[in-house]
């Protein structure tokens, strides 16, 4: 029969190795986390689709780029639109940010966007 000592000493080096190998499996996602593909403001995406009418327009055989470049201005002008508005309002002598309210709006520009 095994002494408590012993069963004490494997249960740490379970809980230990346990650890380990959530610590291992938690390292890329946290990397991608980190890595955030979406465009940080509508003039990004202007700019993108802007590149990419230029791109189409140069070059006949990229209409494709124009395509796209046309419909990224689109939604870069229109999300431009919906950008939440923060309200600053004074309150015990000190100007305070009221955040936007939640619309549908709000929420598709946070969806869309990083700096949200």
């Amino acid at each position: 029969m095994r002494s408590r000592s012993d069963q004490a000493v494997d249960s740490y080096e379970d809980s230990f190795r346990d650890l380990m190998a959530k610590q291992r499996r938690g390292r890329f996602p946290r990397v991608l986390r980190r890595i955030d593909p979406r465009p940080a403001s509508p003039g990004q995406v202007v700019l993108i689709g802007l590149v990419l009418v230029v791109i189409g327009w140069l070059a006949p055989v990229a209409h494709v780029a124009l395509i796209g470049g046309l419909l990224l201005l689109v939604l870069g002008a229109l999300t431009a639109m919906m950008r939440p508005r923060v309200r600053r309002v004074g309150w015990r002598g000190r100007q305070i940010e009221l955040p936007a309210s939640d619309t549908w709006a709000t929420r598709l520009y946070r969806a869309l966007y990083r700096g949200g």
